[in-house]
């Protein structure tokens, strides 16, 4: 190919397409690949794409149904030569995963100078690793001057792990190099996967007038200096653990921002100010030092952190912050912010706070009748105009924010704002790009398949539906092999409320195995396992796949089970959620719900969210409920587990009934322990990191104790 030269690529799907692009175009004549007659072209199964060489724009491409066999899916480089000056615009990543959800894998490496991602979309990742990364590795590719501008970064469910970044630039070790990257004018929505949705790990760089939509995590500056984080909306919704700007080391700016019902706390507080480490080696927290963080609003947001995770090791105060010109526009909360260490280096004036806020205020903020209807049309006026800024900072102003500050107080571009709030998806990704997402809801509705034997249950299971419904009609059941729920929804429920027995011909491992991605349903059903001989009664799959499964058991009844586990959660796997709701659970000798194989602790776990409710558990021997979570990984927000309303009778176990060990978040409440592991523990809380838990209005007669910690809240 020849400078100004357009390959066009054939419309259609190709599959197991390792495409390597190398050439050399001009800035005034680019080389460019796209699909013929303006249609995208699929790339599936074991494909990826490398660039290398300068001017190059790639457009039209779509990466489905498959996984890049090695590497990212796309990079910005070919084997040891880097791109220059290249572009991807118009192109797709969609549920394009590894097989295995612990395998580390990104979607984008960016390498080499002044490249470009525009108007792209990316869609569901689920495995272990960041979406974009952008390496420093050497000469090459520092000072880059990379855009990434335009692009909708959409769904990255909780990842129960570290390392599920929508975009970071850089690495600890490499903090200190200036990266100039600039990530503009894109839209982040639901982009759940851990506490940083943008890792910023070098210095220089610039964010600018993106916008977060529900996204559980915030924009952190982790490591490096310099950074600018201007005009972005944070459009929270009120979602639990959506949050803003997190700021550490030095020089860097936080300012006309506009935070919008952002409810997160702690490091996802809509504004987080971090103790550093003393004297702090690079991937640890060096002290915030030199930062700005003016002309911000907030509405309706949690309060603000000061000083955020102070402790033992994060002892050193931030030093020479200034927050000026800032509004606190609240009707819901009634403190501002949360202060964990001395603030006698962080100078605070012009901010306008609403005065139905019942906290006590430092001085540099001003009680005043605010109201968001009012400050669109008229912002709100400063009574005194001096700045307290030093002149080492005062030089920077014009050099990066190009204006300077804003002469009132808050967020200037209201415009914006209305348009992110009415339609933040215009002019955002792929044209053509389309989400379709499997509705459970009208693909359950079938008609239900009676199965009387255990042979037409296991004929039913070979249907090609994507989701199937089991009446059971008889009243004994004789399984030689596991029951293996692949469907996207599996219910099994019975026509009768007798009871039905459950056996084995022989010893199986597991009797209903939930593979990847699906949704088991128990409902209705009182079973007798009593001939049931089994390790565990059901369990996730082994595989430690990407896809994610849920167990649902509502009014579902088991007596009678001798087995190691009831639901057993192998290592690596992963649950959105277990709910298990008026279930009776009699005379089982087992664990019940046993989550403790992640034993690597290093921050992973089995369940995001869990959910015990109205249970009964009567005359069991072995632990009600297990729970792991090890390590000191602050990144992720569960496991989150409730255990409500529940009665338990005549339980026992050698330790402890309930296990809840590195879990971030608990309520147990409205339980009553009768004749329960007296003289040992009912609950044991052990936390390494963390975490809040909620103790209310429990009952205990003749049962164990509880060994609780200062992170257990107890009413």
């Amino acid at each position: 190919a020849k400078p100004g030269d357009t390959i066009l690529l054939k419309k259609g799907t190709w599959k197991n397409c390792i495409l390597n692009l190398s050439c050399n175009g001009t800035e005034s004549k680019p080389i460019v690949f796209k699909p013929e007659k303006g249609s995208e072209v699929v790339l599936s199964g074991e494909s990826n794409l490398r660039i290398s060489g300068s001017y190059l724009i790639i457009e039209g491409l779509n990466f489905t149904n498959g996984y890049s066999p090695d590497g990212s899916v796309w990079e910005f480089r070919h084997g040891d030569t880097v791109a220059n000056h290249c572009r991807i615009t118009n192109c797709a990543i969609n549920s394009f995963n590894c097989l295995e959800r612990m395998k580390e894998a990104y979607w984008v490496s960016f390498y080499g100078k002044r490249n470009r991602m525009d108007h792209c979309t990316f869609y569901n990742k689920n495995n272990l690793g960041v979406l974009v990364a952008v390496i420093l590795d050497d000469e090459r590719s520092r000072e880059n001057y990379h855009s990434i501008d335009s692009n909708y970064f959409a769904k990255r469910i909780p990842l129960a792990s570290n390392t599920g970044e929508i975009i970071r630039v850089g690495v600890s070790q490499h903090c200190t190099f200036n990266s100039f990257t600039t990530i503009s004018n894109n839209l982040f929505e639901k982009c759940d996967g851990e506490v940083e949705i943008i890792s910023i790990k070098s210095c220089g760089n610039i964010l600018k007038n993106n916008v977060f939509k529900e996204c559980q995590g915030g924009l952190s500056l982790r490591h490096g200096n310099n950074n600018t984080v201007v005009g972005n909306i944070f459009l929270g919704n009120d979602k639990n653990g959506t949050g803003g700007a997190r700021i550490i080391n030095e020089g860097n700016w936080v300012i006309n921002n506009l935070f919008y019902h952002c409810r997160g706390i702690n490091f996802r507080s809509p504004l987080a100010i971090m103790n550093g480490v003393p004297n702090s080696p690079a991937y640890r927290y060096l002290p915030v030092r030199d930062a700005v963080v003016a002309n911000n609003t907030f509405i309706n947001c949690t309060p603000f952190s000061l000083c955020e995770g102070s402790d033992q090791e994060r002892s050193k105060q931030p030093v020479n912050v200034y927050l000026f010109k800032n509004v606190f526009m609240n009707d819901e909360d009634s403190i501002l912010y949360a202060v964990f260490d001395k603030t006698d280096s962080i100078y605070f004036w012009n901010n306008l706070v609403s005065n139905r806020l019942k906290q006590p205020l430092m001085k540099g903020f001003q009680k005043k009748k605010l109201s968001i209807h009012s400050y669109e049309t008229l912002p709100p006026l400063l009574d005194n105009q001096k700045s307290l800024l030093p002149d080492s900072i005062s030089k920077q102003v014009i050099v990066r924010t190009k204006e300077g500050f804003p002469t009132s107080a808050g967020f200037t571009d209201w415009k914006a704002f209305k348009k992110a709030k009415a339609n933040p998806y215009l002019g955002m990704g792929a044209f053509w790009f389309k989400i379709v997402e499997l509705n459970l809801n009208k693909t359950n509705n079938n008609t239900p398949i009676k199965c009387e034997t255990s042979d037409e249950i296991y004929e039913a299971m070979q249907t090609n539906k994507p989701s199937i419904d089991i009446e059971l009609t008889g009243n004994a059941y004789s399984f030689t092999r596991p029951i293996i729920i692949s469907k996207a929804m599996f219910s099994l429920h019975s026509a009768t409320n007798s009871p039905i027995l459950f056996k084995t011909t022989n010893h199986l491992s597991v009797l209903f195995i939930v593979s990847e991605g699906s949704v088991a349903h128990f409902e209705n059903l009182i079973l007798n396992a009593d001939g049931c001989n089994v390790e565990s009664f059901m369990s996730a799959d082994i595989s430690g796949s990407v896809n994610h499964t849920n167990f649902l058991l509502n009014h579902f009844t088991i007596a009678n089970l001798n087995a190691t586990n009831f639901l057993y959660a192998p290592k690596y796997s992963i649950s959105d959620s277990i709910v298990v709701s008026n279930c009776e659970f009699s005379n089982n000798n087992c664990n019940l719900f046993s989550l403790k194989d992640e034993s690597d602790n290093i921050g992973l776990y089995n369940v995001e969210k869990l959910r015990i409710l109205n249970c009964t558990f009567k005359n069991n021997v072995g632990k009600i409920l297990d729970l792991y979570r090890g390590g000191k990984d602050e990144s992720t927000m569960g496991p989150d587990v409730a255990f409500t309303g529940n009665k338990i009778i005549n339980c026992n176990n050698q330790n402890e009934l309930l296990r809840l060990y590195g879990v971030q978040i608990s309520s147990i409440k409205k339980n009553s322990f009768t004749i329960s592991n007296e003289g040992k523990l009912a609950i044991a809380y052990t936390d390494i990191v963390r975490a809040a838990h909620l103790l209310e209005k429990n009952q205990f007669v003749k049962s164990g104790t509880i060994k609780k910690n200062k992170f257990v809240i107890e009413k």
